[in-house]
């Protein structure tokens, strides 16, 4: 995957600046469990780099600012005076800021995050950490490492809740309750392609309640819609997903978590309101998995899959030991059902293993590359991965 910002296409794709990942997180993080997480109206490239970045923002000089003309405005809304560039990283932008560094089981990737509470609980995209075997935050301020295990997420929403294991005293970011306008002022903050300290860049919001749809870490991951995110031009790359976008005051307005341009003068980077993130966070905390957020390992059926079918999803490799093994799937069988529920995409059946818990007992109907349909019950695992 480049780290370059993509073109959009014709109907305006978007993918997400997500955290930095390695350029082809294997298809293993298919295995079919999948919950991806993507962005929906316009399209954009999520925003994952490799361990050692192949192209690291060069260093800036401190504070320039450069005047920046509004990109297809929307009528009705007020024209903001723009101007972009990078600031100093200061003690208000680094606070509560963590550098994510996750591994998959063909890479290692990078992220940011931010600090929720003082004993470590931290919030992140979801697509900086999914399809990871393991995690380790770095307090950007003090560089102080922790283990970190996923609590839940929301694949819908691109939010997931982080548990630092024995961390005590961090100083959490502060958030914004006021509401944002057009032509505010903010901050991107973050792990730039993976460079292993904060970089931080000005800008202004563009737009509102904009839905876009983006494409997760691996290759065939299914697109998810985001709604209602908030559009600005301040520069971000592969990496900064998951860390705070500022107002003026350097309180958390948004999460960095998508991003896509043509050129730095058409920079796009989008932003998850704070106030939307913080709610799947009170859900988890408070242990209620119903709806689109899942708390614990996910469900896992134990196939990779690369692409769809008529009539249901096709089966690219079973791994070994695994209940979709057990029961006599093979490669090239076309999964119709699970759970009673039709399997048209991907998508569909990664939502739908988010609503079945490991352990659970299921049927499930495929046809064999030859021969008609069959049914059998199949008892899910818990997934190795994020």
């Amino acid at each position: 995957m480049t780290l370059n910002w993509p073109p959009p296409p014709p109907t305006p794709p978007v993918r997400r600046a997500s955290a930095s990942t390695v350029v082809a997180v294997s298809a293993l993080a298919m295995l079919l469990s999948l919950a991806l997480v993507l962005v929906g109206s316009v399209g954009l490239r999520v925003w994952l780099t490799s361990r050692a970045p192949a192209s690291l923002p060069a260093p800036r000089p401190a504070v320039t600012s450069t005047p920046l003309p509004v990109a297809t405005p929307t009528p009705s809304a007020p024209l903001p005076s723009q101007s972009t560039g990078p600031v100093d990283v200061t003690d208000q932008i680094e606070r509560g800021v963590v550098l994510i560094e996750g591994e998959t089981p063909n890479e290692v990737v990078a992220g940011t995050g931010m600090v929720l509470t003082a004993d470590g609980e931290v919030m992140t995209n979801y697509h900086v950490v999914r399809s990871t075997q393991s995690l380790t935050v770095t307090v950007a301020a003090t560089g102080q490492s922790y283990r970190a295990t996923v609590v839940g997420r929301d694949a819908t929403v691109d939010v997931a809740l982080l548990r630092l294991e024995g961390a005590s005293g961090l100083d959490p970011v502060s958030v914004d309750p006021d509401p944002v306008a057009i032509g505010d002022i903010v901050v991107a903050a973050g792990n730039a392609n993976g460079q292993g300290y904060v970089s931080a860049n000005r800008g202004n919001v563009l737009s509102l309640s904009t839905s876009i749809q983006v494409e997760g870490p691996v290759e065939n991951d299914p697109p998810e819609t985001l709604h209602g995110l908030i559009e600005t031009n301040a520069a971000a790359w592969p990496g900064d997903s998951g860390g705070p976008m500022y107002d003026a005051q350097y309180e958390v307005l948004g999460m960095t978590t998508a991003g896509g341009a043509e050129s730095d003068a058409e920079r796009q980077v989008y932003a998850i309101p704070i106030r939307t993130a913080l709610d799947v966070v009170d859900q988890v905390r408070a242990g209620d998995d119903s709806g689109t957020v899942v708390i614990g390992p996910k469900a896992y059926l134990g196939v990779v899959v690369q692409t769809d079918d008529s009539g249901g999803v096709r089966i690219d490799r079973v791994e070994a030991g695994t209940p979709a093994e057990q029961i006599g799937l093979r490669p090239g069988d076309l999964i119709r059902t699970v759970d009673g529920k039709a399997i048209p995409d991907r998508l569909t059946l990664s939502h739908l293993l988010d609503d079945i818990r490991p352990g659970e007992t299921v049927p499930i109907t495929w046809q064999p590359t030859s021969g008609t349909d069959r049914t059998a019950d199949i008892t899910l695992a818990a997934n190795p991965l994020n």
